[in-house]
């Protein structure tokens, strides 16, 4: 005959209340389990990447230490699409390769998790996408990219 110890119903459950306590509590304290600080400008919690019907939606995913992101936008108005897919927090500008000047950036660093927008204009050009946040740059979180003019659809070289 095997003989097995078993907890008590009693204690098994006053054991668990403790840990069910620590899972909700933890995030919270964390900063994770309330509300994003609001935002000012023209950056937005992202409900959804088709969110301006009016220009193109690019997709910008940041982790540790990548940046996943489509090599070619189109000039003009873009909105982008930025996801914290990482553990750490991550911020994004864009710095034109030809004179090294930034252009763009994000007003506050995105926490894990968290997901936002921003509506800018691109000009054309060679652009590098970097996180200069905590020395993530260093670390080869950056991508380089290109904006592109739009071409009609359908339209061709001349004959």
């Amino acid at each position: 005959m095997i003989s097995r110890t078993t907890i008590p119903d009693r204690c098994a459950h006053s054991a668990l209340i403790p840990l069910l306590a620590a899972c909700v509590c933890f995030p919270m304290a964390c900063g994770e389990g309330g509300a994003p600080p609001p935002s000012s400008g023209s950056e937005s919690a992202a409900p959804a990447a088709s969110t301006d019907p009016e220009g193109v939606v690019v997709d910008i995913d940041l982790d540790e230490y990548n940046i996943l992101m489509n090599a070619v936008m189109p000039a003009g108005r873009v909105t982008l699409a930025l996801a914290n897919r990482g553990f750490e927090e991550h911020n994004l500008l864009f710095v034109v390769l030809e004179s090294d000047s930034t252009v763009w950036e994000t007003e506050r660093r995105l926490s894990p998790g968290e997901r936002r927008t921003v509506t800018l204009d691109l000009e054309a050009g060679k652009y590098r996408a970097v996180c200069d946040f905590s020395g993530h740059e260093g670390r080869g979180m950056l991508v380089e990219f290109s904006v592109e003019e739009k071409t009609p659809t359908g339209a061709g070289p001349d004959r």
